[in-house]
């Protein structure tokens, strides 16, 4: 079931208003000087009063859009106040009530949460001081009583975890059903999900699989870097020990600060080991087109590439490693 804790930042939005009017509260103005029928009856001076009284308290007007509809503060103030108030309409359950008024073109089924958070943020001071006629210094007590409204779960009561809950199954599809719930006297529909255990993503294996190597596939080349690292890597890896993380970085170091001619010496040998897999490549695919590419070879040729078969998956895995580590630095 949708829940008013659903809707989304997509769905509601607050655009800045700018500009003042002349008429402002004075500094030690604590209560409403306009009386709440005539802010009622015209709009233009509830909007005037409004802005003016959100600047003094260091708050900024803005416009509210719900589903990409602008919603009027000034209509929607005048609905929660003749219901009692943001308490009272949280208290009877009337939110679903003022947002009807409003005649949106798609229905709200989150409608307590929608007016809680534009009122809570635009117009609960505003009707402390306009309509309950109350100091604004007294305010911090009303604000206190409407969160613990919120936080004890008045507005949804009925339907807190746990709670039992009696509907009907109008129809079913793969992921839950389609229901029909009543809540006072209100009848509600909408959609119960089954909930689903989260599947742990599976980790992707660096280590080669032996049993699916194919023995006579020519190892992968290796790159100038490659050839570089794998030395340093059996220099310094005693030094290092249990220190991966520096270990990688104190190579890289080393790598970046090569003269070209010393560079130069390992890029030969990547070019040397493309050449070779080049080779290797073609032999083997000889061998696939023949038919001969699943089975050992009774050539010295093949007998070679059949021991080196264990340690091409290491070898590739390890070439893997290095040159994600190349790519960290």
């Amino acid at each position: 079931m949708s829940t008013d804790e659903t809707f989304t930042d997509s769905q509601l939005q607050m655009v800045p208003a700018y500009g003042s009017s002349s008429d402002v509260m004075s500094d030690g103005e604590s209560s409403c000087t306009v009386l709440y029928h005539d802010l009622v009856e015209n709009p233009d001076l509830f909007w005037d009063k409004l802005r003016d009284f959100l600047q003094k308290i260091d708050k900024t007007l803005e416009f509210p859009a719900v589903c990409g509809e602008s919603l009027d503060l000034h209509q929607l103030f005048v609905e929660v106040t003749k219901r009692g108030g943001l308490q009272m309409v949280i208290k009877n359950r009337k939110a679903k009530e003022v947002t009807t008024t409003f005649n949106l073109k798609k229905p709200l089924t989150n409608a307590a949460y929608v007016v809680r958070m534009i009122y809570l943020r635009m117009l609960l001071e505003f009707e402390h001081v306009y309509f309950f006629k109350q100091p604004i210094s007294s305010f911090w007590e009303r604000e206190q009583d409407v969160k613990r409204l919120v936080e004890n779960g008045v507005h949804d009561k009925g339907i807190q975890l746990g709670s039992k809950i009696e509907g009907i199954i109008n129809g079913k599809f793969d992921n839950g059903y389609f229901v029909t719930m009543k809540m006072g006297s209100q009848e509600l529909t909408g959609v119960l999900y089954h909930s689903a255990t989260p599947e742990t993503p599976r980790r992707r294996k660096k280590k080669a699989n032996l049993t699916h190597v194919d023995s006579l596939r020519p190892k992968f080349h290796r790159s100038g870097y490659n050839f570089f690292f794998s030395e340093e890597c059996k220099r310094l890896k005693a030094a290092y020990a249990g220190q991966g993380r520096s270990f990688i970085n104190e190579i890289g170091n080393k790598w970046r600060n090569l003269s070209p001619s010393d560079r130069e010496v390992y890029q030969e040998k990547g070019d040397k080991d493309i050449e070779r897999y080049k080779r290797e490549m073609a032999a083997y695919k000889s061998l696939v087109d023949i038919g001969a590419g699943g089975s050992v070879a009774a050539t010295d040729d093949a007998v070679a590439a059949t021991d080196d078969a264990v340690a091409e998956a290491e070898a590739e895995a390890q070439a893997e490693d290095e040159d994600e580590a190349e790519t960290g630095l």
